[in-house]
């Protein structure tokens, strides 16, 4: 039998469960929930993301000794009332769930045997898209079957061809801009969440929040890296976010008064609702806030959007990146919030300490760029306030205006030098998709996709700021950052035999990536040296060397 199952997706007002996904430089993660600008998803039910239940039902009879065939005819016998189909349409069985599930998306089933048609026949995509009240460009179709895919992309849906699951499944999630697998509705339901005590967590959250004992909490860590300490949590209707302090994280008292201060500023934030520093909790301090409804992007390609949608994006980051450093910190109380004498040389320290501590075989490339940095620090360095991890996946956007709702991750903020995170947020122009550390764009054709190359972002962040001079030492920002990115991970290869894993090597190949930015402020350098009224001159001819 064939049968097509399609998940619907609310709009932003009413899907109100998605996840967010923000991702840290080292790179830490943090997140919270984005809605897509898909609207639905359709696939054929046995065997492409859903393992065939006839597969389970073989192997089920053959463990257990029940002739073959005895549960295929039970599903397909009884009619619309037997139990299967009634389970099938959340009738009976795991009533939880489907309430749960009923509040995020909607199914429809169209049995290509009832309607008499079937892939690749465009009535059939047809039929399905109208069942669910969305056009074709608001649609994620997946299969199995090459003939299928092409007929689905040919009438304009984003198709993805089903081989690997776990890979398809990433690709699901990036475009449609949520996490897909993980959900924790209890204590031990997956290796990472007792990582919360969840009864302490349950009491703390029915007394702040003025739930009922009958409320249940539900509980998604959205980075289950050691670095980054963020949950989603479901509990009497709410969508809340809980960030919690990790032992090499700053004090979540001063990420707590950061954000309250920038509540007042015009700068998009979180909501706060509370600071727990009592240990009995969670074991340390933590902050409760409010998850934004919007838009979140995993994919700097931003995959589903139309050019001027992407660039529009990009011009709004910008301005928000712009907010930011324009702040009077005095206004809203932060002058004082950690400045340091020496932003730039404290960090290069900072870093270099980071990847001796991990250092397993050495790398040239880091040990000419720890040499190098340090000589080459910008000489005129403003001070303003900082993010400290500016870029496209820690921003939250409307759910359909080019405008940015949220900022998030602070972790790393202070006032400091505000190139940082211009260049920064200009990284994954230097990389390639498939860059494991972090995921680049520089050969994905930045025109045709309508994103702005590196050298409009310079002009258009310029001219906000007013930075007539433009921006001279651009490479050595980008060669510091790549350093840091190289040290950050250099660590994940040192509990294996010589350092000789795929991170040790990446971290080897950006660090290359680093020192050939630093090669070119080397020259840059060169080229603006004063030169003797008789440089380039032959010293033969007494003409001007070409």
């Amino acid at each position: 039998m064939m049968m097509m199952m399609m998940k619907k997706m609310r709009t932003a007002a009413r899907f109100r469960s998605q996840l967010w996904s923000l991702k840290m430089p080292s790179l830490c993660h943090r997140s919270f929930a984005a809605i897509s600008t898909y609207k639905a998803v359709i696939f054929y039910m046995y065997g492409v993301l859903i393992p065939s239940p006839v597969k389970l039902a073989t192997v089920f009879e053959q463990q257990n000794g029940v002739p073959l065939g005895t549960l295929g005819k039970a599903i397909r016998t009884g009619g619309e009332v037997n139990a299967w189909k009634r389970f099938m349409r959340g009738e009976i069985g795991a009533e939880e769930f489907v309430e749960a599930f009923g509040r995020q998306c909607s199914e429809i089933i169209v049995e290509s045997c009832r309607e008499g048609l079937s892939k690749p026949d465009p009535r059939i995509y047809h039929l399905c898209l109208n069942r669910l009240g969305v056009s074709a460009h608001e649609a994620v179709f997946l299969d199995d079957l090459e003939l299928n895919v092409k007929a689905a992309a040919q009438l304009g849906m984003h198709a993805i061809k089903v081989g690997d699951l776990a890979v398809s499944v990433k690709e699901l999630e990036g475009v449609l801009g949520i996490p897909l697998s993980g959900f924790v509705p209890g204590p031990g339901s997956a290796p990472w969440a007792t990582k919360l005590p969840m009864d302490q967590l349950t009491q703390y959250l029915r007394k702040t929040l003025h739930l009922s004992d009958k409320d249940p909490v539900a509980v998604q860590q959205l980075s289950p890296s050691q670095s980054n300490a963020l949950y989603h949590l479901t509990t009497g209707g709410r969508h809340l976010l809980l960030r919690k302090q990790q032992k090499t994280s700053r004090a979540m008292e001063t990420e707590y008064r950061l954000l309250k201060s920038l509540s007042r500023s015009g700068i998009p934030v979180p909501e706060i609702i509370d600071l727990c520093e009592d240990p009995s909790v969670l074991g340390a301090p933590f902050l409760l806030m409010e998850f934004c409804l919007g838009r979140m992007f995993s994919d700097p390609s931003l995959p589903g959007l139309t050019p001027g949608d992407r660039r529009a994006l990009y011009q709004a980051m910008q301005h928000t990146l712009c907010q930011i450093h324009c702040l009077d910190t005095r206004a809203v109380g932060l002058e004082d919030y950690n400045e340091p004498v020496d932003y730039m040389g404290l960090q290069v320290q900072w870093w270099t300490q980071q990847y001796r501590d991990s250092e397993t075989l050495p790398i040239p490339s880091m040990e000419r760029l720890i040499q190098w940095l340090p000589l080459h620090l910008p000489k005129h360095q403003r001070t303003t306030l900082i993010h400290g991890s500016f870029r496209l996946e820690n921003l939250v956007f409307h759910p359909e205006k080019p405008e940015v709702v949220a900022v998030m991750d602070w972790g790393r903020s202070r006032l400091g030098d505000p190139l940082t995170d211009l260049t920064f947020s200009c990284m994954a122009h230097y990389l390639p998709q498939d860059n494991p550390l972090l995921t680049g764009i520089s050969d994905r054709g930045l025109v045709q996709l309508g994103i702005p190359t590196v050298e409009e972002v310079m002009r258009q962040y310029c001219s906000s700021m007013g930075l007539e001079e433009g921006i001279t030492e651009w490479n050595f920002y980008m060669a510091f950052h790549l350093f840091c990115l190289a040290a950050s991970h250099q660590g994940e290869s040192k509990s294996t035999i010589a350092g000789q894993t795929g991170s040790g090597r990446l971290a080897e190949q950006v660090a290359d990536l680093a020192w050939d930015f630093a090669t070119k402020e080397g020259f840059r350098i060169f080229n603006a040296m004063p030169r003797s009224p008789h440089a380039g001159t032959s010293p033969l001819k007494g003409q001007v060397a070409e």
